[in-house]
Parts: structure tokens; sequence; C-alpha cells
């Protein structure tokens, strides 16, 4: 049954992620409101992600000082004060200077959130929790890109940003309701332990992997807004924002990877084919027609989130011994990638255009299909886990 508990969780959840990428649809307006340039406007993201890639490795010893809860809400509170002075309209450096402590907030509250979710309902309901709290990463992600563009397009940008002020503020009075976390088994992370993880080929391959998948992704997302501006000068930001509506197709991978992974045989095959469908949607946002854009989200998603969804319990499955110290490494790759893949490309569209940008994407994606290709070939069927993050 879906109990209080979880309904708060998974709320919590929705509004962390839509707070993380709320900004996104509105880079184009917002460099031009501050005369920046779209490298300045791409490090709203980069200073926000940037301290995911390195939180995972440190969360144990948080969590074995304060419980889950009481992350929860100092976290959540902080990120209410922070979100709601960036809804006061501040120039570009503070609004910077803000989503830099956004950022450094948000891996508390995901690390407590995904803590809470694992350790709730005991092992048996784990799977089946762990596949709500990432469909939940999800409906975030989307909601912050989409209904904050609605917002804006009927009033404007600050007031989109109160709304989610007001569903953070929400979300702390929830909190007050949420019971008393069991305490899990975290992993205190070691460099004796990394080392020895990254001595296996496979494992350097599969964070490899990690990086490179959403670096690309990271990147379209980042500026496809510009790219749509370019195309279009007179769209709307609600247009701009109903784009990233391929980004749902993630719910339905996310909580179906092992059908799909059997279906076709096993985890590698799986791997292989989402490679080739997602060089398919990065050749398809090269097109000039801003309908095209829509269904290539789709396409692009659908590739993305099932290696997304697949690889880390693939790494997983190669590597029983230390689940929760490959998991860790797997996000931090993940969210290094998603960092530098919000900034870096920007230069490349500034120096020689979106086809060149296209280009170099799908040239990092064939990087990536031959590190999966080179994956061990006696994989089994289901994977264990998933990763719990969008």
């Amino acid at each position: 049954m879906f109990n209080r508990n979880q309904f708060i969780i998974s709320y919590c959840t929705i509004v962390a992620f839509a707070i993380l990428y709320e900004h996104q649809p509105l880079l184009p307006l917002l460099a031009q409101q501050w005369g920046i340039s779209l490298s300045d406007a791409a490090l709203l993201t980069t200073v926000t992600m940037l301290p995911l890639a390195i939180a995972p490795l440190i969360y144990g010893y948080i969590l074995e000082q304060f419980s889950a809860r009481h992350m929860l809400m100092g976290g959540f509170t902080l990120l209410l004060l922070s979100q709601a002075i960036l809804s006061t309209a501040p120039d570009y450096p503070i609004f910077l200077v803000l989503r830099a402590i956004e950022g450094l907030v948000l891996p508390a509250i995901f690390t407590s959130l995904m803590t809470y979710t694992s350790a709730s309902g005991g092992q048996q309901h784990a799977r089946r929790n762990i596949g709500i709290y990432i469909a939940a990463t999800i409906v975030g992600g989307y909601c912050g890109r989409t209904l904050t563009g609605f917002v804006t397009s009927l009033y404007d940008w600050q007031t989109a940003f109160w709304m989610w002020s007001f569903l953070a503020l929400v979300a702390v009075l929830a909190l007050f309701r949420l019971d008393s976390d069991p305490r899990s088994n975290l992993v205190k992370p070691s460099f004796a332990e990394i080392k020895l993880l990254m001595k296996k080929p496979v494992n350097r391959e599969g964070l490899l992997a990690a990086f490179l998948l959403f670096f690309v992704f990271a990147a379209m997302l980042n500026f496809l807004p510009f790219r749509m501006l370019e195309l279009d000068p007179e769209i709307t930001t609600l247009a701009i924002s109903m784009v990233y509506t391929g980004y749902l197709i993630g719910i339905v991978i996310s909580l179906s990877a092992s059908r799909v992974i059997a279906w076709f045989g096993s985890e590698r095959k799986t791997l292989l084919v989402a490679g080739v469908v997602y060089v398919a949607g990065t050749w398809l946002f090269m097109s000039d027609s801003i309908l095209l854009l829509y269904p290539a989200m789709f396409i692009f998603a659908s590739g993305m989130f099932t290696l997304h969804s697949v690889l880390s319990g693939y790494l997983n499955h190669l590597e029983p011994a230390r689940k929760g110290m490959i998991n860790g490494l797997y996000v931090s790759a993940y969210y290094s990638g998603g960092a530098l893949g919000s900034f870096l490309p920007g230069l490349v569209y500034q120096s020689v255009g979106w086809t060149g940008f296209s280009l170099v994407l799908m040239a990092l994606l064939l990087v990536l299909g031959a590190v999966l290709w080179s994956m061990p070939r006696n994989d089994k069927l289901a994977p264990k886990t998933t990763t719990p993050h969008s």
C-alpha cells in the first residue's frame, strides 16, 4: 500500500528534482534579461550539478551522525530560503551564487530521500520503493521544466520561482509528519576500497559509460532551448518547456527495465540497442524543424533512460560484494558528466554552431558504444538494482 510516509517522500522527491531543473527552459530568457553569453547562462546548471558529483562519496559519514528525516528537514529549510531569495529577481552574480548554494543542499536531500526509501518497508519492498522513487525523480525533472515554463508564459519567471518556494514550504511542513527512518547499513567510502574497485576493467568501463551518457544528455537538454530560440526568435517559454515532454518516457522505462532486458536476452544487448536509439535521437535533433524536436525527445530520452536504468544494475550484478560503493561511484561519475556536459559543449555551440555541437555529441556516443561493446558478454538477465537518480 502507498502509505503516508511514501507519499511524503515522493512529494519531496518531485519538488527537489523540480527545483534542480526549474531554470533550464528559462536560460535564453535569463541570458537576454541580464545580457550574458550562452556559456555564462549554462553555468547556472553546472554550479548546481557539480556538488552532486562528489556528494555520494561522503554520504556515509554525514548520515551516520544524523537521521535521514532530520537531514531532510534541515535540507528543505535551506532550500526554501535560497529559493525564496532567488524569487526576488536578483542579478546574475547573486543568482549564480544562490544556485551554487542550492547545489550544495540538494545532494543532502537526494541522499536522504534515497536512504529513507531503501530503508523503509523492509527488504521485501525495497525494489518496489526504489521503482517509485525513480519515477518520482523523473516526474520532478519534468514538472520543474514544464510548469516553470508554463507559469513564466502566463506571468513571469519570478512568479514561477515563488511557486516552487511555496511547494518547498509545503514539503517542510509535511516532513513534520514523516516517521523516523530505520537505520540502514551505510558504507563509509575509503580510498583503498575505491582503488580496489577501479582495478577491475568492467568497473572502469561502466563508470566511463555513466559519465558519457549523462554528459550528452545534460548538454542537449541544457542548450536545446537556445537552439529552439535560434530556429524561431518568437517562440514562447511554454513552447520551449513542452519539448521536455518526451522526458516522461523515463517513467515507463524505469519501471519496466527488467522486462526490456528479458526481451533482448541480456543486459549487455539491451545497453547496445539503447545506445543505437540514443544516437538516433541525437541525430534527429540536428533538424531545422522545431516540430521534429518534440518526437525526437521521446527517442532521445528512451535511449538515455534505458542505458541509465540498466547500467547501474549491470555493475551491481558484476560487483556483488560492494554494491553501496559501486553505486556511489556510479552516481558520482554520472553527475560529473552532467556538470561538465552542461557547460563545455556550449563553448562548441558558440564556436561552430548547432551542427558541430550535435556532431561532437554523436562522436561521444560512438565512444560510449565502443565502451559498452567492450564490457563482459556473460551477463545475466535482470538487474538487481537500479540507480535512483534521473
